[in-house]
């Protein structure tokens, strides 16, 4: 009689057993949820983004069938053309200006809406609050009305005074300047709010401690408010920068990058080059210039804020 031996079961190979394990985890209902958010970023986001760095190494003007390769050709023009080193300038002054005024006039502010003797509060808050929640193109034809220079309030007042009125946004002087202006104004309400909520989380203690040993307000704010509000001051500059950087609402409705250049920032050249000149080849490598800028402002921000950290080290 033979006697047959017991049948021996072999493992799961292991691919079979990642699929097993997969399946029975968290992962596919969280795939589900994520599936209408991926798709709608994959289209609408990366799929568009991709196709401007490719579209930087042809030269197309949107009407011809057929799109010329031309590998870094548009880089190389950029560089050497005066206009894109012209808007670069013109973008740094105005980021520079905007981002250092708005942050001083922010502080100064949200320490004075920290005074625990100041009436009105929520008032004086909310006011300061709504150039965050006003559209920049309504408040840019705000400011073409103030500064217009037949009837504009700005002017008005220069009169009165006896002073000689301007033709603010018609004068290559002071068009930048008068940008820059509704760009702080912008901005303001911003920075005071992060600095208002960072000044109110700082402990008392310290600063009873300070005046213990004979320390004046202005020693306790050089001393002991600055160096503590450091990370928000970081944070706030380089969301300042890439905020600045990427400005083109105000430029297009006020001054389309007039008078003669003067205005004309990064994002009214790529917008100019694209869509007045049709050369969407050299329009998207203006863009990829601007994205691999706000890339460097953001790891900036992740290396020496972090990636949604919270207090004040």
């Amino acid at each position: 009689m033979r006697l047959s031996r017991p049948a021996i079961r072999t493992a799961p190979a292991p691919l079979a057993l990642a699929l097993r394990r997969f399946w029975h985890s968290d992962w596919p209902t969280a795939l589900a949820f994520l599936l209408p958010a991926i798709l709608v970023l994959g289209v609408f986001s990366f799929y568009p983004m991709f196709d401007v760095f490719r579209l930087s190494l042809f030269k197309w003007d949107n009407l011809a069938p057929v799109r010329e390769f031309i590998g870094l050709a548009n880089f190389q023009s950029l560089f050497a053309s005066s206009r894109f080193w012209n808007s670069m300038w013109v973008t740094f002054k105005y980021t520079a200006v905007v981002t250092l005024a708005s942050l001083a006039l922010g502080l100064v502010l949200a320490v004075v809406l920290n005074n625990r003797y100041l009436a009105f509060k929520s008032f004086w808050r909310s006011l300061f609050f709504l150039p965050i929640i006003t559209p920049t193109v309504a408040a840019a034809m705000v400011w073409i009305l103030l500064f217009n220079p037949g009837f504009g309030y700005v002017n008005v007042v220069l009169r009165l005074l006896h002073l000689p009125a301007l033709n603010w946004l018609a004068d290559r002087t002071w068009a930048l300047p008068t940008m820059m202006t509704l760009g702080i104004w912008r901005r303001l309400g911003f920075n005071l709010i992060l600095y208002l909520a960072a000044l109110q989380s700082l402990p008392r203690e310290i600063y009873e401690s300070a005046e213990v040993d004979g320390a004046n307000a202005w020693q306790r704010f050089w001393r002991l408010t600055l160096p503590l509000l450091r990370s928000t001051t970081v944070m706030l500059v380089i969301l300042g920068v890439i905020d600045s950087f990427l400005a083109f609402d105000q430029v297009l409705v006020l001054t389309r990058g007039g008078p003669a250049n003067a205005t004309e920032m990064i994002g009214m050249y790529m917008y100019s080059t694209s869509f007045s000149l049709f050369k969407l080849g050299l329009g998207s490598a203006i863009s990829v210039i601007m994205f691999l800028a706000v890339a460097i402002f953001t790891l900036l921000q992740w290396r020496f804020v972090g990636f949604g950290s919270g207090g004040e080290s």
